[in-house]
């Protein structure tokens, strides 16, 4: 009968698909109830065992725990147990008390060829070995058959009551069924040097965790170096199959990419027939360099949801950017080009906006942007830059990821827009702006330049206009508002017939202007226009800096 220890089960095991295609405790209960439940788990990639665990919480997922093969256990707890380069005691303990509660047989095959340099450091952390085998005699050989306790070779100083308890019997039984393991494991613990030992042991943890796409920090960052997307030629990334096989990654492809997040749009299309083993392992590789570079917790669930959902959104937009709505051609980029490059280009596009954005918030026109414009240049200036939803539904004032190149071209076609403003309130435009604090807005409402925005010093210097002076900003004297208000609201025309004469006179001054006076001459419409002659009290009217002493 073959050993279920070792047995492995194939990729193209239909009920293993099955289990890798259900999340949470249904993908539990289906590996437990398993006939051949230790070979399912030890087909499964190390990252999906660990995944599923922090899912479940560590202590109801014992038993998958006791399923797993020792070298999965260990990078779950390379991924769990470190912050930056320090193994962390109280999370080791976490996992010294999940070996133990192991049934024997179990716990024994796991520290067996569990990796000993990392398990003498997961001791080290929770004890300080203060007497040992020097207080042996001779006849002390064989411990064992001298009845010896495993206290009475070692004497030990614990971080706590707590730590004690547990420690005492993760010594117990390797005393009594590991001998000279137990000797071997506590010389180490007692005479390592700690800096050293961390050291050597964080790089071997750097190595295994590299082979699933992890690396530094500052390595990973690279995924965010920008290119320009108009020099992008997919022919000069394009891969040699077979790069990720399972014999170079040592397993089954992850099936957590298909359960997490779901694909949306063009990259919808291109993955409905599913991923290949090759792919699966690659696209994996990506989301894993993707969390090491935004330093997220490998095990936090929303985390890696969010990363995941991040891939995603880049390689959907350089699938649009490089193929349009063909789908076809986006299947055949999505399988021949490096998925590395590929994000890399969709995360460009984003930040080619981001430092457009950047430079409009430093210009003259920066401090004064009406909101939603400001919303825009909010939203593209972060690390990542985000999609202002606003520019799609007016009731909304919220953020996300970019998601598709037509929400790129959106934003692209308003940065366009508002830089066209550069011609009306730039240093040659037709109403120059100074720094806020420089101008002089005592007795007026609003009565502070940083309060301003572009929208009211067009509107006030049109409204100098109207009143027959030039286009020019000065607060409008609070005794013409009414006259003003009589203007606009003369019959049902005037703002139709005021609307489209301004917009031909600013085009014809300054093109591409037209969307700016759309937007300003509504602002008037709801509130000014709509106000009673009564109600024309500098708190109610909008779209003007008023002089009211």
């Amino acid at each position: 009968m073959e050993d279920q220890t070792l047995a492995t089960v194939p990729a193209s095991d239909p009920y293993l698909q099955q289990v890798q295609a259900s999340r949470g405790r249904q993908k539990y209960h289906m590996i437990l109830n398993a006939a051949n439940s230790a070979a399912l788990v030890r087909s499964l990639p190390a990252q999906e065992i660990f995944l599923l665990i922090k899912e479940l919480g560590a202590l109801d997922a014992v038993e998958l725990i006791g399923l797993a093969s020792p070298e999965q256990v260990t990078l779950c707890v390379d991924m769990d147990c470190w912050k930056a380069d320090q193994l962390d005691a109280e999370e080791s303990l976490v996992w010294l008390h999940l070996l133990l509660i192991q049934d024997e047989e179990e716990f024994l095959r796991l520290i067996d060829d569990f990796d000993f340099e990392l398990l003498v450091m997961m001791v080290k952390k929770q004890l300080t070995i203060t007497g040992g085998l020097e207080s042996l005699t001779d006849d002390d050989e064989d411990l064992l058959a001298n009845r010896k306790r495993f206290d009475q070779v070692y004497e030990c100083d614990y971080r706590n009551e707590d730590v004690a308890k547990l420690m005492d019997a993760f010594q117990d039984i390797l005393f009594r069924e590991r001998q000279e393991f137990f000797l071997r494991l506590m010389e180490a613990v007692r005479h390592e040097f700690d800096l050293a030992l961390q050291e050597d042991v964080y790089q071997l943890r750097n190595g295994r965790l590299g082979d699933l796409g992890f690396v530094e920090r500052f390595e990973a960052r690279s995924l965010y170096d920008v290119i320009d997307p108009q020099r992008f030629d997919p022919q000069q990334h394009v891969k040699p199959q077979g790069i990720y096989t399972t014999q170079s990654t040592g397993g089954v492809a992850p099936g957590f990419l298909v359960t997490t997040v779901q694909p949306h749009d063009l990259l919808a299309d291109v993955m409905a027939g599913g991923l290949s083993e090759d792919l699966a392992h690659e696209l994996t590789f990506l989301l894993n360099r993707a969390m090491s570079a935004d330093g997220v917790d490998y095990g936090e669930p929303n985390e890696v949801r969010q990363t995941m959902e991040d891939v995603y959104h880049y390689l959907n937009l350089a699938l649009g950017f490089l193929a349009g709505s063909d789908a076809e051609k986006a299947t055949e980029l999505f399988h021949s080009v490096y998925l590395q490059q590929l994000f890399q280009l969709g995360y460009s596009l984003t930040a080619s906006l981001r430092q457009r954005a950047r430079a409009i918030s430093q210009s003259v026109l920066g401090p004064y942007l009406d909101g939603p414009d400001a919303a825009v240049i909010t939203a593209l200036c972060q690390d990542k830059p985000r999609f202002f939803n606003g520019l799609m539904d007016e009731t909304r004032a919220d953020q996300r990821p970019f998601a598709t190149m037509a929400e790129v071209t959106l934003v692209d076609e308003e940065l366009q827009c508002i830089d066209m403003l550069q011609a009306v309130f730039g240093e040659q435009g037709l109403l120059p702006l100074g720094a806020p604090e420089d101008i002089d807005l005592d007795g007026c409402v609003p009565d502070l330049g940083s309060e301003l925005t572009l929208s009211e010093i067009f509107l006030t210097a049109l409204a100098q206009r109207i009143m027959g002076r030039d286009f020019a900003f000065r607060p409008l004297p609070i005794q013409e508002l009414s006259q003003l208000h009589a203007t606009l609201t003369r019959n049902d025309e005037a703002m139709t017939a005021l609307r489209d004469e301004t917009s031909r006179w600013l085009e014809s001054l300054a093109p591409g202007t037209t969307p700016f006076v759309h937007y300003c001459l509504a602002i008037w419409e709801s509130e000014l226009c709509e106000l009673e002659a009564d109600d024309l009290v500098p708190e109610y009217v909008g779209g003007l800096v008023l002089r009211v002493e």
